[in-house]
């Protein structure tokens, strides 16, 4: 299974302990939110990362899926 490229929103700034465990992804604070780019390799990356903001009390504003990212079930031709 391929990576998929992601942009996650959330509302406020992301605290340091999460930032530490999100070294692979880059953050853009634009206030008043802070959106991640990054590469996940699969939903359950996904799920963990979402459950992880919950946990901390992030507001996730939005998730979106970056083009790019090839479909392996879909060829060309």
């Amino acid at each position: 299974m391929t990576a998929t490229n992601y942009q996650v929103r959330v509302s406020g700034t992301i605290p340091s302990e999460l930032l530490d465990e999100l070294s692979e992804m880059t953050i853009s604070v634009e206030p008043p939110e802070t959106v991640l780019y990054g590469e996940l390799p699969d939903q359950s990356a996904l799920f963990g990362l979402i459950s992880r903001m919950h946990g901390m009390g992030l507001r996730l504003i939005e998730i979106r899926r970056l083009p790019g990212t090839e479909d392996p079930g879909n060829p060309d031709d």
